[in-house]
């Protein structure tokens, strides 16, 4: 699928793992970690363009942290207590996915807190802001 454009114009892909349903579209199995605005269990159908159109959202967070592996495993434990996986591992590069039922406040203190320990980290939600701006939310989960 298409992740990007670089700054020649050129498109930027990822393969993504998915399932192929019966209906053409297909389940994402892992979160990805560039293409934003989906996460593991959302059913999507790819464009002519391999840029995807939602079918069905899978009822997960996508969550993307920059950072050392080793400073990143520490909150593991923590995305796996609240139902969440790691779904993806590239450089210093992790990918979570953790149901969105965890609710919002103790996904965000897992990782907040993980930076306030280590200001180096960056995180981000990778399909909870509109991927166009980056600010307004989708509001899927409502």
């Amino acid at each position: 699928m298409v992740a990007g454009t670089k700054s020649s114009g050129e498109p930027v892909f990822e393969q993504v793992l998915v399932d192929r349903l019966d209906d053409g579209a297909y389940r994402v199995v892992a979160t990805p970690g560039l293409v934003l605005g989906i996460a593991a269990d959302d059913v999507v159908r790819v464009t002519p363009e391999a840029r995807y159109e939602i079918v069905e959202r899978g009822g997960n967070l996508a969550v993307g942290v920059y950072g050392s592996h080793d400073l990143v495993d520490e909150v593991t434990k923590d995305v796996w207590e609240l139902g969440g996986s790691l779904d993806g591992r590239a450089d210093n590069f992790t990918v979570y996915t953790i149901p969105v039922a965890a609710g919002f406040p103790q996904v965000e203190r897992v990782f907040n807190d993980l930076v306030a320990r280590h200001p180096e980290v960056e995180w981000y939600f990778g399909n909870v802001y509109d991927t166009e701006d980056g600010v307004t939310p989708l509001n899927w989960w409502q």
